[in-house]
């Protein structure tokens, strides 16, 4: 009997350790999106106002807000894509081979395809030790709706941009047909949630949804702005999707190091702001969505 116990002691202590694991590991992806946008030490200087600024002045300083938002996605990116090769072991997954060309798509699926799906997993794993169930489920449709908006519009977009090819085509008997030499995204995936499955088929969408704009551009029947702005949207929507992910985490890290201070010091652990209700995502600025 003391044998038997001693055995189930050491898996639940395994188990708990892999938990707080996968939660440091979120919470590192997590902190690329927030590092980023810590001051510098130039940035606390009281700016001049804007009208006390010349054109050189305004201009720099906006190059600086580019560069930084640069740097950021670079981060993310490197993140993402480890996150996104990850090998899991005790996890029921799905193997999915991901292949996007355009390079803006594969960035926003680079840098926010992981996150989302470990959020995903994470908060249906181990979600009721830092909320009650009705907090769980609240912030499952929260993400439910972000992800079904995402996968809806890439359809669409899929869908209207296949219509003018055809369109075009029909009209024009001298059709250019350009196409990419490799793609700019390949990656084989262990998904962990049904709903990442869909938002990886959605990405796709949006990808072939690209693709056709790109060649009604060679053949006159679309303008880049109109390809610009396909991509802007795709971008922001998914954008907002991780914005609200790296909410979840960052609450229930936060929940998890109070929990070990309570323990620690036997004090009552305050809840987790973002446990009680997540933050809506609000959009960026045009500079933080890039590449």
């Amino acid at each position: 009997m003391k044998a038997e116990k001693s055995a189930i002691d050491q898996t639940a202590h395994a188990a708990a350790h892999q938990v707080i694991e996968e939660l440091d590991e979120a919470t590192q992806l997590a902190r690329e999106t927030i590092i980023a946008q810590q001051p510098s030490a130039a940035a606390l200087v009281e700016p001049a106002p804007a009208a006390e600024m010349s054109d050189a002045e305004r201009a720099a300083r906006k190059e600086d807000r580019v560069q930084l938002f640069i740097r950021r996605a670079a981060r993310q990116r490197q993140q993402g894509l480890k996150e996104l090769e990850r090998v899991y072991s005790g996890v029921m997954v799905v193997d999915r081979e991901i292949k996007i060309f355009d390079p803006h798509i594969a960035s926003s699926v680079t840098r926010f395809l992981g996150l989302t799906d470990k959020t995903i997993h994470l908060v249906g794993r181990i979600g009721r030790h830092f909320m009650s169930d009705a907090q769980i489920e609240k912030l499952q449709q929260s993400i439910q709706e972000m992800c079904d908006t995402y996968v809806q519009e890439g359809r669409q977009a899929a869908a209207v941009a296949a219509e003018l090819s055809q369109k075009g085509r029909a009209e024009n008997f001298m059709w250019i047909e350009p196409h990419y030499l490799a793609p700019a995204l390949e990656v084989k995936f262990q998904v962990k949630s049904r709903s990442t499955l869909a938002l990886a088929e959605a990405a796709q969408h949006w990808d072939e949804a690209i693709r056709l704009m790109c060649e009604m551009e060679f053949n006159a029947c679309t303008t880049s702005s109109q390809i610009s702005e396909v991509r802007l949207r795709e971008r922001r929507l998914f954008a907002a999707l991780n914005k609200h992910c790296v909410t979840i985490i960052m609450g229930m890290s936060r929940r998890s190091m109070a929990a070990a201070n309570e323990r620690n010091d036997g004090h009552a652990a305050s809840p987790a702001p973002a446990m009680q209700e997540a933050e809506p995502a609000h959009a960026e600025p045009a500079e933080a969505l890039a590449d």
